[in-house]
């Protein structure tokens, strides 16, 4: 069986800064569809950061709010924990 070669994991950073010499490469050729594919490709690099950042936020803000609730139900003051329950809603 033959060995599989390890793959480089690169972090964004580091993908980013190898995009950014590349596309200066490429500019400094005067080949712009590759600068411009370069830059292309740091925008989709950025926007995926970009939205883990921000599961990530959602992952911490979800975290807080069951935290929040389990501790007001084992200290047994989990009656109106909503606000609404306590107001008649009308349409």
């Amino acid at each position: 069986m033959a060995k599989r070669k390890k793959i480089k994991k690169y972090s964004c950073d580091e993908s980013l800064e190898m995009l950014a010499k590349l596309q200066q490469m490429a500019i400094d050729e005067g080949n712009i569809n590759l600068a411009l594919k370069a830059e292309e490709l740091k925008c989709k690099i950025a926007a995926m950061q970009a939205e883990n950042e921000a599961l990530t936020d959602d992952e911490e803000i979800t975290k807080i709010l069951v935290d929040f609730i389990n501790e007001r139900q084992e200290s047994g003051d989990s009656e109106n924990i909503c606000s609404v329950d306590d107001e008649k809603v009308s349409l």
